[in-house]
């Protein structure tokens, strides 16, 4: 028997798209994964290759879910049932067709993966009706209130992260033996950064090890009040017995980071734009503020980090707030105000909650949940063992 070679593995194909910073996550955990296992590609149909305004989408996401949240409220509303969602589809088939077609059969894959609710039933309509059977899979990245445009039921398998989850994919048609609770893909970079004691971690980062390190994060995308936020945090703070670490990660929001860099701290502050060593800045970290963004979630979960959720988008994040608040794992607190005075109570010395919330935030990590998942797309495939 031979061992599989580059021109013999398995080849994967992930659709994703850049609304957010989670689809995109989702999709390098997943090739990280896969890694020697299969030869995988990236497509972006949506953002790529969609005519507009389609492609334009991923651009809005973030203004529109940061400035006028209650009208994606009401988008997600009117999209949260399955048959008004295939009418939609079937309406914007045939203007999206000629262009996403060439591109979708050029890949030549033995499975494909998509991590984007908005590119499961076109592609795969495209993919059956050209005669192409390599299996579909849907890892859904919303983990309790997922819209119901991620469930479409002729999918070969679909992966999500909570029962909850599961019981609206079932609500939409999914046979129960094609829904899998897995949990939610997140980089390799996490788990391996479990290994490291807070003090190493800071060394990495460049922190010192004598004060408390709070780190604030809207996600991939820079998304929510972070100015307003942090400017509450850093007034509250600079009273505080030892003036923690203060570091604010915009993200792919560059124009927040400028706005940011330009005011006047009344203590320390680092500004940092889109940075690849996330997983190090969370082991640093003693709290984290941040939207209730599922990929964050999970992510801080992995590293038993306590959180203070700030906010969250409207219907699809709606129930991660209560999967990490019940659990003990978090506390929300919308009013920046009032969210600076938890950060200061969090933060002294000795407060028994921080290590309490800690130990129930790592009670819902899933660090190995990529492998996982990457195993039971693999299963669908029928590759004759070489010899």
């Amino acid at each position: 028997m031979s061992l599989p070679t580059a021109t013999t593995l398995p080849r994967v194909t992930i659709l994703t798209a850049n609304a957010g910073g989670g689809h995109r996550t989702a999709a390098q955990s997943l090739a990280e994964a896969l890694e020697g296992q299969a030869r995988v590609s990236f497509l972006n149909l949506m953002d790529e290759h969609a005519p507009f305004p389609i492609n334009a989408w991923s651009d809005m996401y973030g203004p529109w879910v940061t400035y006028a949240p209650h009208s994606y409220h009401l988008l997600y509303r009117l999209a949260h049932n399955r048959a008004r969602v295939i009418r939609v589809a079937r309406l914007l088939f045939p203007y999206v067709k000629a262009a996403i077609t060439p591109p979708l059969l050029q890949q030549e894959a033995d499975l494909f993966i998509s991590v984007h609710p908005l590119q499961t039933d076109v592609p795969l309509w495209i993919l059956r009706s050209a005669g192409r059977r390599a299996p579909f899979v849907t890892v859904v990245t919303d983990p309790v209130t997922p819209p119901p445009a991620w469930f479409c039921p002729d999918v070969d398998l679909c992966v999500v992260a909570t029962e909850q989850a599961r019981s609206v994919a079932l609500a939409s048609g999914l046979a129960p033996h094609k829904v899998q609770v897995i949990g939610l893909p997140i980089r390799r970079s996490f788990t391996e950064a479990l290994k490291l004691s807070r003090g190493e971690a800071r060394a990495r980062v460049g922190l010192t090890a004598d004060r408390p390190c709070l780190l604030v994060t809207g996600g991939g995308a820079g998304i929510g009040r972070l100015m307003v936020i942090a400017r509450a945090l850093a007034r509250r703070l600079a009273g505080h017995p030892v003036p923690p670490h203060l570091v604010i990660i915009a993200g792919r929001n560059r124009a927040l980071a400028r706005r940011l860099r330009a005011e006047r701290w009344p203590l320390p502050v680092q500004v940092l734009e889109f940075v690849n060593n996330m997983a190090e800045w969370m082991a640093a970290a003693d709290l984290l503020v941040s939207k209730a963004g599922p990929g964050t979630l999970a992510e801080a979960a992995c590293l038993g980090l306590p959180i203070l959720i700030s906010g969250f988008i409207p219907g699809q994040e709606t129930g991660n707030v209560e999967w990490f608040r019940q659990a003990g794992a978090a506390i929300y607190e919308p009013n920046p105000e009032r969210l600076a005075h938890l950060a200061d109570e969090l933060l002294r010395p000795g407060n028994p909650l921080l290590a309490q919330m800690a130990a129930r935030s790592c009670s819902l990590g899933r660090p190995h949940a990529a492998g996982e998942i990457a195993q039971a797309a693999l299963r669908l495939i029928a590759v004759p063992e070489p010899v």
